[in-house]
């Protein structure tokens, strides 16, 4: 094995200068690279964005005498049961939170119910193709018809994959939220 020193020194003393100023250079450039991933990681601590989401049965109930909607931890589900999904979210880091972006992929064996995700200060968004790509809807799809020609149809919304809250106000520091959506079981 060869030394960078013994080759630095064959080439003369110009050599070990300029070699010896690409190593300073070098050592300056890890030591840029360490502290810009440093910066990053404690920027990231800085800004963090907490979530929870919880799923509840609706239920139907009477109460002095008249039929209620309630909502009730989800043990069980059968075909045809309307379900709330419902994402808290808090700001536990130290700086605000620029354009939140929450994304939730939809559970298999459920549908999405149209028009039912909301959240305060929040776009929604959906995809059909696994978050490839999002749309407001209605997400139109082109369909063949029996003459050949095409038309645009609104995709069900059983063909939904994700939902996309993009909160529109800054998220500060110790704040909270709250998004959600409903769905019914296959």
């Amino acid at each position: 094995m060869i030394s960078s020193n013994s080759v630095l020194r064959k080439g003369g003393m110009q050599m070990e200068e300029r070699a010896g100023r690409k190593g300073l250079a070098f050592v300056f450039f890890l030591v840029g690279v360490f502290l810009l991933g440093v910066g990053v990681s404690l920027a990231q601590q800085d800004a963090k964005l907490d979530l929870k989401t919880t799923a509840e049965k609706e239920i139907r109930v009477r109460k002095d005498g008249k039929m209620v909607l309630e909502r009730l931890p989800v043990e069980k589900a059968n075909p045809g049961d309307v379900l709330v999904y419902t994402i808290d979210y808090r700001n536990a880091g130290r700086i605000a939170v620029e354009d939140a972006v929450i994304v939730d992929p939809l559970p298999r064996g459920i549908v999405y119910l149209a028009n039912t995700a909301e959240g305060p200060d929040a776009d929604v968004t959906y995809s059909i193709d696994n978050s490839r790509s999002w749309h407001k809807p209605p997400i139109m799809m082109p369909v063949k018809k029996a003459d050949g020609s095409v038309e645009s149809k609104p995709v069900p919304t059983d063909r939904y994959t994700h939902i996309r809250w993009v909160i529109k106000k800054p998220v500060q520091p110790g704040q909270t939220g709250r998004v959600q959506f409903r769905a019914t079981v296959k």
